[in-house]
């Protein structure tokens, strides 16, 4: 797994699904921005299984269909929603030993809402197991991925937010392809 090979199909996907993409994950950085309150944390779960089943489309089929992002309010619902709200309870908990356990926690749960995409049959606590698991060992690729786009964060500051309509739709699918990658790997 290489980082740049990691981004250089991101762009690739992005040449073709760039708008539609850029409007999922606006609606997802809205949803969660508003997180606070009682709705965003009921939406947030579910939005999250469809923005993550619509990226993995794009990279399993090379199809899109802005509709899946409704699919997280299908189903397990209650599960979905519990699951987020259980995830950030135990970054929160880590994070009470300081802020780097609650860092490295939140790598490790970091593929829970994508392995549901995958298993949507799974328990909140099984996500976030599995997880966990995935990402023995591979937490350090992750922060690296995220150190990669530094560069990208510099200029999103230099035009006053502006970049980062560019910069999240690059670093979603980068993360997406990641996974997708991590899935192929046996489980240390």
């Amino acid at each position: 797994m290489n980082i740049s090979d990691l981004k250089a199909r991101a762009k690739i996907q992005l040449k073709s699904y760039y708008w539609n993409i850029l409007v999922v994950v606006l609606i997802l950085v809205l949803v969660m921005g508003s997180s606070a309150g009682i709705i965003g944390i009921l939406l947030t779960g579910p939005l999250l299984i469809g923005v993550n089943l619509y990226k993995l489309n794009i990279i399993r089929k090379d199809e899109e269909n802005i509709n899946v992002i409704l699919e997280g309010f299908k189903g397990s619902v209650g599960n979905y929603i519990v699951t987020y709200i259980l995830r950030g309870i135990f970054v929160f908990l880590w994070s009470l030993l300081f802020i780097i356990p609650g860092i490295i926690k939140w790598f490790s749960y970091s593929m829970t809402f994508f392995i549901l995409v995958d298993n949507p049959e799974l328990q909140p606590t099984e996500a976030i197991d599995r997880s966990r698991e995935m990402m023995r060992g591979n937490k350090g690729k992750l922060f690296l991925l995220y150190l990669s786009f530094i560069g990208w964060f510099l200029l999103v500051i230099l035009t006053f937010g502006i970049g980062y309509i560019f910069l999240e739709p690059y670093i979603q699918m980068t993360v997406a392809n990641f996974y997708e990658d991590l899935k192929q790997q046996p489980v240390i």
